[in-house]
């Protein structure tokens, strides 16, 4: 499985309050996650962002009350995976659960830079960006399958959306 993105860069550690606030998150609105995802780091990044792209964190992914909400409001506004230089266990597996991959690759997340366009290969375990490539161990099979069923709801979200039929 492959996923094709632009990097969406944030600088530093990451904690669950700093994704999505909890008064937000208490409502559990994905359309309010989405308005508000990220708001206390960078507000205008939720407005770069397009369905598919990639946030590259240059440190840690922390743990912390509500990060199963701070992983919810990430996909809610369409990040189809996270760069980082270090995950806490807890944060991964509540991601993998979800479906929005979350790889530990510390040079790759120093060295990508906002709107470059970065392809993952989950399968085979490689993230290219231009002429560099990084490799990692290939996601295990649930966690595939995870982000495919993500991946297919957001598809079929899109269509729903752009035919109308939300009307």
């Amino acid at each position: 499985m492959v996923l094709t993105g632009y990097a969406r860069c944030v600088q530093g550690d990451l904690w669950p309050h700093q994704i999505i606030d909890h008064a937000t998150a208490a409502s559990g609105d994905p359309a309010l996650l989405a308005a508000h995802c990220l708001a206390a780091v960078d507000p205008g990044l939720t407005e770069r962002v397009v369905e598919g792209d990639v946030l590259v964190v240059t440190g840690m992914m922390k743990a912390g009350q509500g990060h199963e909400m701070a992983v919810i409001a990430l996909q809610s506004v369409g990040f189809a995976a996270v760069i980082c230089a270090a995950v806490d266990p807890e944060v991964a597996a509540m991601a993998n659960i979800y479906g929005l991959p979350i790889l530990a690759l510390p040079e790759a997340s120093t060295m990508l830079t906002e709107a470059r366009l970065v392809r993952l290969d989950l399968e085979r375990g490689s993230l290219a960006c231009a002429d560099t490539t990084w490799c990692y161990e290939p996601l295990e099979r649930a966690t595939l399958d995870a982000v495919r069923r993500t991946q297919l709801l957001a598809r079929m979200r899109r269509v729903v959306e752009d035919e109308g039929y939300a009307e």
